[in-house]
């Protein structure tokens, strides 16, 4: 899942769960569980845009960064001030994984290799690879279901 999706997820955790200890540890627990579903970002080895694997890496990075913070903006005009540390924490928790996985991408730090490849290996569970296109088909209804959650309850 792009990073927007699993913020999503840990946003919507964070309304309900006002600790934010408690928020950050289900958001991370949340990531994981997410990544099991087949969701097409495998597709982006293979943008042409880009020459090298970092660079395709980074590109799509740049675009969920952007797309992240306008929806969290999005987000937090809409909801309660006092669900926002919730919020904030539940969502650092279900993007921390992609980070720390980002890290060992580019920096090839043994430290994480073992992290590395449990993370990787959740996405390929079920076994079925998606092309970008239809990940989004996955994604977007997700991302527009967590934002109802955020902004309805």
């Amino acid at each position: 899942m792009y990073l927007t999706i699993h913020a999503a997820a840990g946003a919507a955790i964070g309304q309900f769960i006002s600790n934010p200890l408690l928020a950050f540890i289900l958001g991370f627990v949340s990531h994981f569980i997410l990544d099991i579903i087949p969701h097409g970002d495998e597709g982006i080895k293979h943008w042409k845009w880009f020459k090298t694997d970092l660079g395709r890496l980074a590109a799509a990075t740049l675009i969920d960064f952007f797309v992240l913070c306008a929806v969290a903006m999005y987000w937090l005009i809409y909801s309660p001030v006092n669900v926002f540390p919730g919020m904030i924490y539940g969502m650092a928790g279900a993007v921390l994984p992609d980070t720390l996985w980002g890290l060992h991408e580019l920096t090839g730090t043994p430290l994480l290799n073992w992290y590395s490849k449990s993370h990787s290996s959740l996405h390929h569970i079920l076994k079925k690879p998606l092309a970008v296109q239809h990940g989004f088909l996955i994604q977007i209804p997700l991302l527009l279901a967590f934002t109802w959650l955020i902004i309805n309850l």
